[in-house]
């Protein structure tokens, strides 16, 4: 199946797009770079047991299979994919909220079922944007990508910074501003 061809309105290419593909790129790791190594710490710190916490990790996983394809999707029939992303961040924002309320396991399971929802999705999209940029201007995917790397090892080390000083009770509120 091959793709249809690009109207001339597709072929005009925005204004700084690799730049703000890099940051699309490197926003995205931030976050992923800040929950993935410090919210079981966070877990852990409000006294949950390793049941709890294996269930909160994974019973996301399990969810993503079935919305992630369904939310890119709708993205991929979207007038334009960037504005269903940019709904997906905001949503991400606000439900990230939700790990401030009591740390009862269920709403903190709650909180991480519905935030796998609105926030898996945005890595697939993130590189459809990107590799929509390469097939219609030519752009280079790799030098957008790699900020994404770097960004995600810097989250790490500025995470481990912050929690060495401030404690696991940092990580909701390290999430929230990642995202």
């Amino acid at each position: 199946m091959s793709l249809p061809p690009l109207s001339p309105e597709q072929r005009i290419k925005p204004s700084h797009f690799e730049l703000r593909i890099s940051l699309i790129f490197a926003t995205l790791f931030v976050s992923q770079g800040t929950h993935l190594p410090y919210f079981p710490l966070w877990l852990q710190a409000k006294g949950f047991h390793a049941e709890q916490i294996a269930v909160i990790l994974a019973a996301p996983m399990f969810l993503r299979v079935v919305t992630t394809p369904m939310l890119t999707a709708l993205a991929d029939r979207a007038k334009d994919r960037a504005n269903v992303y940019i709904a997906l961040v905001a949503a991400s924002m606000v439900v990230s909220a939700g790990y401030f309320l009591p740390a009862a396991y269920a709403i903190v399971l709650a909180v991480s079922l519905l935030l796998t929802i609105v926030w898996t999705p945005h890595s697939p999209m993130a590189d459809s944007l990107a590799l929509s940029g390469v097939r219609r201007f030519g752009s280079n995917y790799t030098t957008m990508r790699k900020w994404g790397s770097i960004a995600y090892l810097c989250a790490n080390i500025a995470g481990g910074f912050i929690l060495a000083a401030t404690g696991p009770q940092a990580v909701p509120v390290i999430i929230f501003v990642a995202l």
